[in-house]
C-alpha cells in the first residue's frame, strides 16, 4: 500500500504496509518523517470525516467536531510540530476538532502532562499564528471576545475551545496538605465526571475518532504498563490508578482503545523493538497472559481491531541491543558484535542468524517475528576477516559462530543456526569444522573431542536453517537466469528464474554430483578481473572512497525518497542508516572474491557438508522462494530430497515425516500468477517490507518456529535438555489446533 502525504510542502509517498494481523505499519528514516506520515494520514482521515463521514456519525457532537484523544511523551511533538507548519490552516481547528486526553496525573517524577504538552506545543503557538497581522480580530469574533482581549486572553480562550482536560488540581492540592483520602475522592469524582463528559458527547462506546499515543519500551500503552489490573476490563471506561509514592491519575481504558475509529501509534527512539515484536506476533501464550504482560498487545484482540491501527515507526526504533561473543583463536582475543532482541525466557532459546553478502541489519524482519521468549542475535562479520588471505575468509567466520555456539550450549541454552545467501558458505565451513581434514570422512560421533561432540549435541538438538544460501552451483543458475531476463526485454519472451532444469545427478554410490560441473569449475573466471584489481594497492582506498560516496548519497533526503517512491519493495532495507551506510565495500568485494575464487573445490566441500548433516542426525530446514533469481530452488529441493532418502534409509522409515531428526523444505511461491521484473526480492525475502514481504517473511518464521520447537521437544524427552515453558505452550498450542481441525 502507498501512501500519499497530502498537505506536505514538498509531496513524497511512503510505504505503509497492512499486516496479516490487521495493523498497518510504516517505517520511515527518521522521527520528522514518521510524524509527516501520521498526520498526513490524519489529514486524510479528518478530510473524509468533514466531506462524508459526519452525515453518519452517531450523535450531534461528533457530526459537528472530529475528536481526538491524546497521549503524552515527547514522540508526539514531532506530530506537534508538524501540525503546526503544514496543517496550520488546512484544517479547522477551532470550528472542527476537539481535543481528549488519555491520560493525567496528580504530579509524578518526570510526569509530563499530556494537555500541557499539547498546550505548550501546538495549541499556544497554533493560536499565535492564526492570530498573526489581521487574523487576530477575526479569532476573536469566533471566540466572541472584545476587541479589547489581550493576545493572552484570546490564546487562553482558543484552548479552552478545542479542550476538554482532566481536572486534577483539586486532588493534587490535598496532596500537598498531606490529605491522601481527600485527594483519592476528589480524584474519583474527577474520573466520573470526566467519563459522564465523554459518554455524553461521544455515547456509551466512547468511540473517538482518532487516538493519538505512544509506545513505551515495555509496551505500555497510555497509562496502562504490565500487569496492570486495569487491563482486565474490556468495556470502555476511565479509570483511576493509585502510582508509586501516592500519586493518582485518570486514565482512558483498554476498551476507550479497541472502540476508537482510528488508532495512530508513533514509535521512536531505541530500545522499542521488543514491544513491537510482541505486538506483530502470533503468540503460544494465552492472549489476555500476552497483553497482561505487553499491553500494546491488546490490539491484536481481533482483526477487526488491529485493522483500525496504523503504527508510524522511525527507523531507530528498529535498532537492537549489542552483544558480544568473544573468544580466543591463535592466541589472540577476538571479538564479535550482533543484533540482539533479548527474549523473555531464562536460559531459553538464543537463536543465531548469520548474514547474507549485504551484512548488517537485513535481518529485522526475523529479530522482530520470531517468537518473544527466544533472544535471537545477527552476527556481525566484523572488520578482521577483510585483512586475511581469502582461503581464510570463510573458516574465520565459520569460528566465530561455533564459539558462539560453543558458548551458548555450554550455558544450557538451545542455540538454532539460520543463515541467509552466502551465509550457506559459512555453515558448510562450520559442519566441516567437525573433520579432522578436508579429504576425511565424518568419525564416529565417540570418537569426536570434546568441542566437536560439544557441537554435534547443540546444532542435533535445535538444528540449522537455511535460508535461501548459495553455494558455487548457483553462479551458472543466474547466468541462465540472466539469459532468460535478457530475452524477455529483447524479444518479449516469458520470464522464468528457474535456472538449469537439473542441479544434481546420483552416481551409483548414491552420491549428489553437479551436472554442469565444467560450468561451475570455469565460473571463477568471471571475477579474475576482481581478483587482479584486489591486489593492487589502490584498491582498499577506491573502494573505502566509493563506501563514503554511497554513504553520502543516502544521506540525501531527495534520494531516499526517490528510492522510497521507486516500486522496489527491499528499498526501505537499504536506506537511512541500516544498510549501506554501515557496510564495508571492501569487505564486500572481499567475500565475493573468496567465494567465487575456488567454485569446483567449494562445491565439493558443500556437498560433504550435506553428508555431515547425515552422519550426525543433525535436523536441516531449507527455505527458499521458488522464483528466487540468484539461488537455485531446484537445486534446494534436490538437496532435501538427497538428505531425506539417506535419512530414511538410515532409519528404516517410509516418509520424511517419520524421521527422529526433522528434514523438510518449503518453496514460498509468489502470490501474483505474473512474474515481476524483480529480480533481487525473491532472494531478498527476509529483507522485504511491502505485503508481499511481510507475507514471506511470517511463512519463514512459522517454519523457523515449528521446526526448533520440534527439535526441542524430541530433545527434552529424551532428556538432552531440560524442559522449556516456550515448548510446553508450544504444544499445547499445537495439540489444540490439531484437535479443533479433526473436529472440522
Amino acid at each position: 500500500m502507498k501512501t500519499r502525504l497530502s498537505g506536505m510542502s514538498t509531496t513524497t509517498t511512503t510505504t505503509m504496509v497492512q499486516e496479516d494481523s490487521g495493523i498497518h505499519v510504516g517505517i520511515s528514516p527518521d522521527l520528522p518523517s514518521a510524524a509527516n506520515h501520521t498526520a498526513a494520514l490524519m489529514f486524510d482521515r479528518y478530510r473524509q470525516w468533514l466531506d462524508h463521514d459526519r452525515l453518519l456519525a452517531w450523535g450531534t457532537y461528533k457530526q459537528q467536531y472530529f475528536t481526538i484523544a491524546i497521549g503524552g511523551g515527547n514522540t508526539l511533538k514531532a506530530l506537534y510540530n508538524t501540525w503546526l507548519d503544514e496543517y496550520a490552516r488546512s484544517i479547522d481547528w477551532l470550528g472542527r476538532v476537539r481535543f481528549f486526553f488519555l491520560e493525567d496525573s496528580t504530579g509524578e517524577a518526570g510526569w509530563e502532562s499530556p494537555e500541557q504538552s499539547l498546550r505548550v506545543n501546538f495549541l499556544q503557538p497554533l493560536a499565535e499564528r492564526l492570530s498573526h497581522g489581521r487574523g487576530s480580530n477575526a479569532l476573536r469574533r469566533k471566540l466572541k471576545l472584545t476587541r479589547s482581549a489581550s493576545p493572552a486572553e484570546v490564546v487562553e480562550a482558543f484552548i479552552q475551545r478545542l479542550c476538554h482536560p482532566i481536572d486534577l488540581t483539586p486532588a493534587q492540592q490535598a496532596l500537598r496538605h498531606n490529605k491522601p483520602r481527600r485527594a483519592l475522592a476528589l480524584a474519583q469524582q474527577e474520573q466520573a465526571r470526566y467519563q459522564a463528559l465523554i459518554c455524553g458527547h461521544l455515547g456509551a462506546t466512547m468511540s473517538f475518532h482518532q487516538i493519538f499515543s505512544g509506545v513505551g519500551k515495555d509496551g505500555s500503552l497510555g497509562a496502562l504498563s504490565p500487569y496492570a489490573p486495569q487491563l482486565e476490563e474490556t468495556a470502555p471506561t476511565t479509570t483511576l490508578l493509585k502510582q508509586p509514592q501516592g500519586a493518582l491519575r485518570i486514565a482512558l481504558n483498554r476498551g476507550v482503545f479497541t472502540h476508537a475509529e482510528c488508532i495512530h501509534l508513533m514509535v521512536a527512539g531505541t530500545l522499542k523493538l521488543k514491544a513491537l515484536g510482541r505486538l506483530e506476533m502470533e503468540e503460544a501464550t494465552p492472549f489476555e497472559q500476552t497483553v497482561m504482560e505487553t499491553p500494546l498487545r491488546l490490539l491484536r484482540e481481533t482483526w477487526e481491531i488491529a485493522n483500525k491501527v496504523y503504527l508510524f515507526a522511525d527507523e531507530q526504533a528498529l535498532h537492537f541491543d549489542e552483544t558480544i561473543f568473544e573468544y580466543r583463536a591463535k592466541g589472540q582475543r577476538i571479538q564479535n558484535k550482533a543484533e540482539t532482541r533479548l527474549g523473555d525466557e531464562d536460559n531459553g532459546v538464543h537463536a543465531l542468524l548469520l548474514h547474507g553478502f549485504l551484512g548488517l541489519f537485513s535481518f529485522a524482519n526475523l529479530l522482530v517475528r520470531l517468537p518473544s521468549s527466544w533472544t535471537v542475535s545477527a552476527l556481525h562479520r566484523g572488520s578482521r576477516a577483510k585483512f586475511l588471505p581469502r582461503e581464510e575468509i570463510f573458516p574465520h567466520y565459520a569460528l566465530a559462530v561455533r564459539k558462539a555456539i560453543l558458548r551458548n550450549w555450554r550455558q544450557g541454552r538451545p542455540t538454532p543456526v539460520a543463515g541467509h545467501s552466502i551465509a550457506g558458505v559459512i555453515m558448510d565451513h562450520l559442519l566441516l569444522s567437525l573433520l579432522p581434514d578436508e579429504d576425511s570422512k565424518p568419525l564416529p560421533y565417540e570418537r569426536l573431542d570434546r568441542d566437536d561432540r560439544d557441537l554435534v549435541d547443540a546444532l542435533r538438538t535445535a538444528g540449522m536453517v537455511h535460508l535461501a544460501t548459495w553455494s558455487p552451483a548457483d553462479g551458472p543458475n543466474t547466468g541462465e537466469n540472466i539469459k532468460s531476463l535478457v530475452s524477455h526485454w529483447r524479444n518479449e519472451t516469458a520470464l522464468d528464474y528457474g535456472g538449469f532444469e537439473q542441479t544434481y545427478q546420483v552416481d551409483r554410490q548414491g552420491k549428489l554430483n553437479p551436472v554442469h560441473a565444467e560450468t561451475i569449475a570455469r565460473s571463477n573466471e568471471d571475477i579474475a578481473g576482481l581478483q587482479r584489481f584486489l591486489q593492487r594497492k589502490i584498491a582498499r582506498p577506491l573502494i573505502n572512497s566509493l563506501n563514503l560516496g554511497v554513504r553520502a548519497l543516502l544521506n540525501s533526503t531527495t534520494v531516499q525518497h526517490r528510492l522510497l517512491n521507486a516500486d522496489m519493495p527491499y528499498a526501505l532495507r537499504l536506506v537511512g542508516s541500516r544498510l549501506l551506510r554501515t557496510v564495508s565495500m571492501y569487505g564486500l568485494t572481499r567475500e565475493i572474491e573468496a567465494a567465487l575464487c575456488n567454485p569446483a573445490q567449494y562445491q565439493r566441500r558443500h556437498l560433504k557438508a550435506l553428508d555431515i548433516l547425515i552422519a550426525y542426525d543433525i535436523p536441516w530446514l531449507s527455505v527458499i522462494h521458488s522464483d528466487d533469481f540468484l539461488v537455485s530452488a531446484r537445486r534446494h529441493r534436490e538437496e532435501f530430497e538427497y538428505l531425506a532418502s539417506a535419512r530414511m534409509l538410515k532409519e528404516g522409515v517410509n516418509h520424511p515425516d517419520q524421521l527422529s531428526a526433522t528434514i523438510r523444505h518449503i518453496a514460498i511461491e509468489r502470490s501474483d500468477e505474473d512474474l515481476p521484473i524483480d529480480p533481487l526480492n525473491p532472494h531478498l525475502l527476509i529483507m522485504a517490507t511491502n505485503h508481499e514481504g511481510n507475507r514471506m517473511a511470517r511463512q519463514i518464521t512459522a517454519a523457523m518456529t515449528r521446526f526448533v520447537n520440534e527439535n526441542l521437544a524430541r530433545a527434552i524427552a529424551r532428556g538432552d535438555i531440560s524442559s522449556l515453558a516456550s515448548v510446553e505452550r508450544w504444544q499445547r498450542k499445537t495439540q489444540r489446533k490439531g484437535k479443533s481441525r479433526k473436529v472440522a
